[in-house]
């Protein structure tokens, strides 16, 4: 049997994606970082740092692809 190993990196930035996208649809009304805080709890020690990395890419990723279908005019 193999080990499964998670890549928190890339977990953290799907959670921010998520986050950041959850956090414009709801006008603000859901914090991006309630979520982070919340599921940094699930993370082992060892790898916050990647989870939380990757959440901050993960949310910059919505924006840049929200601002660019806002430029475009493309139907968000």
């Amino acid at each position: 049997m193999t080990k499964e190993t998670i890549n928190y990196y890339k977990a953290g930035y799907v959670d921010g994606y998520a986050a950041a996208q959850i956090e414009m649809l709801t006008l603000g009304t859901n914090r991006a970082d309630d979520i982070r805080k919340q599921r940094l709890l699930k993370v082992p020690e060892i790898s916050k740092d990647d989870y939380s990395l990757g959440f901050l890419d993960g949310q910059n990723e919505y924006q840049d692809d929200y601002s660019m279908n806002a430029a475009f005019g493309f139907d968000l």
